[in-house]
């Protein structure tokens, strides 16, 4: 199916302002961007009349069997397994009627996203790309450990990683620390987890197969551990230091650092006790850690922790902004929620040029002006085909 968008302005995931442009599509690729009024007819047609058009969004950090509530562990393990599929078919769903076109889901009990996925690329459902690493691979009792892999010692470790290579995940996520939230007991924040001979040998199985790996890391030395042991993002990155972000910035490990997920935490209502003690511990860490990043050149792209508290699906756009507000210039901001993103993933996406899929978002405003104006969605194509109300304006050409 070809498919014809005229009269956009086009923002191509890169470049430093939008153009005036045409837009074909063929068999879910863009196939040719054109001056506006010289695209060649396709079979169907949308007139944008100056609409503006963007990379579908990616959201690098995201549990989509969590229910954004204030104990989304709790609603999980009232659901049960079959529930929480379905559950996390919707906010797939949701994901993608706002225009995140792509996302990397880090953690799901019993490898539900891995499911996802298929389901999604089979066409058994609708939603964004995604890329699932199903369960995480922890140290025995570490983050996490409802959807955790025990993992103790090198051996295990790489059982591990072969294990959800096997079943399809299509990245590898490790505890490298404790954390906020996930259990009241058994975790300090800044506790090293896996260790760094552990870490080495998971990031070299993983890389082997040609998944790259997400480390949850907010301690100094389990994030030391982890970029010195070649994992290729850092999330969260709670507690960083100028000697561990010039190594980043070598290595050119990338930071995803879910800003809104701790204020929220540390803000919402009914969230529990345990969780917003310790948030409020990290906030203000949080915010000079991501400076520090920022100064010293660390690529960073955005990922929104979607599902746990007070983070509902979708909810990309207010980490945009709040990556904005924190310092990230509005450009590198756009592109930490698409090329940048597409890029740190491993995925072709992100950008709007020929050969690329087919995955945009169009939205009625300029988001140059205004971040907020993302969620003023117009429409969304995904691999060529028109989701949701741009149906209603396709015509045959």
């Amino acid at each position: 199916m070809s498919m014809v968008l005229r009269h956009g302005m086009v923002w191509d995931g890169l470049a430093s302002e939008p153009i005036p442009a045409d837009l074909l599509l063929d068999d879910g690729v863009i196939s040719g961007v054109y001056g506006v009024g010289k695209a060649p007819g396709g079979a169907l047609e949308v007139a944008l009349d100056g609409a503006f058009v963007v990379p579908g969004l990616v959201d690098s950090h995201v549990h989509l069997v969590w229910s954004g509530g204030p104990d989304p562990v709790r609603v999980v393990d009232s659901e049960g397994e079959q529930l929480t599929v379905v559950r996390a078919v919707a906010n797939a769903r949701a994901q993608l009627d706002s225009g995140v076109t792509m996302v990397r889901d880090l953690g799901s009990n019993w490898d539900i996203a891995v499911t996802v996925a298929r389901a999604i690329d089979r066409g058994i459902v609708d939603g964004p790309t995604v890329v699932a690493a199903g369960r995480t691979v922890i140290m025995t009792g570490g983050h996490d450990p409802f959807w955790g892999i025990f993992s103790d010692g090198a051996d295990a470790v790489t059982r591990a990683v072969r294990q959800q290579v096997s079943i399809g995940a299509g990245v590898l996520k490790t505890a490298a620390t404790g954390g906020v939230y996930g259990q009241s007991e058994g975790e300090e924040i800044g506790q090293s987890e896996l260790s760094y001979a552990e870490l080495a040998v998971l990031a070299k199985e993983a890389h082997r197969f040609g998944k790259r790996v997400a480390a949850h890391a907010l301690g100094t030395e389990g994030i030391r551990n982890a970029v010195r042991a070649g994992v290729d993002t850092i999330e969260h990155g709670v507690f960083l230091t100028e000697e561990i972000v010039e190594a980043m910035r070598t290595q050119g490990t990338v930071l995803c650092p879910t800003l809104a997920t701790y204020r929220a935490l540390a803000e919402g209502p009914e969230v529990p006790a345990y969780a917003a003690e310790k948030a409020r511990t990290v906030v203000t860490a949080h915010r000079e850690s991501f400076a520090m990043a920022l100064d010293a050149g660390v690529p960073v792209i955005a990922g929104t922790d979607a599902g746990a508290p007070h983070i509902g699906h979708p909810s990309l756009v207010a980490e945009l902004e709040m990556l904005h507000d924190y310092g990230l210039p509005l450009l590198d901001a756009l592109r930490a929620g698409t090329s940048r993103a597409a890029t740190a993933l491993d995925r072709v996406g992100g950008v709007i040029q020929p050969g690329a899929p087919a995955d945009l978002l169009i939205v009625e405003d300029d988001p140059f002006q205004s971040l907020a104006n993302l969620r003023r969605v117009w429409g969304v194509v995904r691999r060529g085909t028109p989701v949701s109300a741009l149906r209603n304006r396709v015509r045959h050409g």
